[in-house]
């Protein structure tokens, strides 16, 4: 077993999941409704187009009965799978190591909540944001570090049968429409791919606090991540320090709810949220009218 590559190793295991889920005369959508996840996502699974948290695996188990000697062989692909992918996270050459844990509990989380106040959170950014945002820091491994932060925005597209809620500030759009930037397509492109996502990814919800309706004052950028099991529910706070109270934390991850919660009460609808990033697109194209072009187009 252990000559076979990580692919093969999840093939394998989602083999003997469909075997068994046929045994027991389950569709994939029925398995789902037991497990708590869509049809796609126990489909991908079975096909070992993904990997599975071992609790996930555990309840599989139990939900279709399977015997001893398949569940030992499930656990033992799904193990060395986990154990590359988190050796792949460790390799993460421009993160510090604090956020390598970080990093593999984001590609778990079924639900994704996150609170950002003055800046655009990682996996909404364009990679021309990116850039030039890790240029303005003095950043001299820029290639790597937005080759990882697109790590995080890809989780978007590779899992969109999960849940990921933004809510930002309204000064966070006001920045873009408002900063120096080199680039005057910089600030309109990342406008756009705010608007391309609220308008048509299904998984992701963004929504804005208006000035006029927010708190007076809000603590760090947070965010909550939320599991099949909620046992495994844990909260961060990233700062320039690092990451704090990543540690599964429950007066934390309490206090962390109830400020989401607080949030989304006066955040702006998801509807009125994107009349707010067509404005701003809207006032972008009128302010700086060299930044107006098309895909693979020069500045004009």
């Amino acid at each position: 077993m252990s000559r076979l590559s990580v692919e093969a190793q999840l093939v394998e295991l989602g083999k003997i999941l469909v075997a068994a889920r046929v045994e027991r005369g389950q569709t994939q959508g029925e398995l789902g409704d037991a497990l708590g996840y869509t049809q796609p996502n126990i489909s991908k699974m079975e096909r070992g187009k993904t990997r599975i948290h071992p609790h996930l695996l555990d309840k599989w188990i139990d939900v279709l009965e399977i015997d001893s000697a398949d569940a030992e062989r499930m656990r033992r692909y799904n193990l060395a799978a986990r154990a590359d992918r988190v050796w792949n996270a460790r390799r993460l050459a421009a993160s510090p190591a604090w956020f390598h844990p970080v990093f593999e509990a984001e590609q778990e989380a079924a639900i994704v909540l996150k609170w950002t106040g003055e800046r655009i959170s990682g996996m909404l950014q364009t990679e021309d944001y990116m850039m030039e945002q890790f240029q303005a820091y003095g950043r001299t491994d820029v290639s790597d570090a937005v080759h990882e932060r697109k790590l995080r925005a890809k989780l978007l597209d590779d899992y969109p049968d999960r849940t990921y809620k933004f809510i930002l500030s309204e000064s966070a759009v006001h920045r873009l429409t408002r900063a120096r930037t080199d680039n005057p397509y910089v600030a309109l492109g990342q406008v756009r791919h705010l608007l391309n996502l609220a308008r048509t990814h299904p998984a992701a919800t963004i929504r804005f606090v208006p000035f006029g309706n927010g708190p007076l004052h809000v603590g760090p950028d947070f965010t909550i991540l939320q599991f099949v099991n909620s046992k495994l529910d844990r909260s961060f706070a990233e700062t320039s320090n690092g990451v704090q109270t990543f540690m599964n934390d429950t007066e934390t991850y309490d206090t962390d709810l109830q400020s989401w919660e607080s949030l989304s009460s006066v955040a702006l609808s998801a509807e009125e949220s994107a009349i707010l990033l067509e404005e701003a697109e809207a006032d972008l194209i009128s302010t700086r009218p060299n930044a107006v072009r098309g895909p693979g187009e020069p500045l004009r």
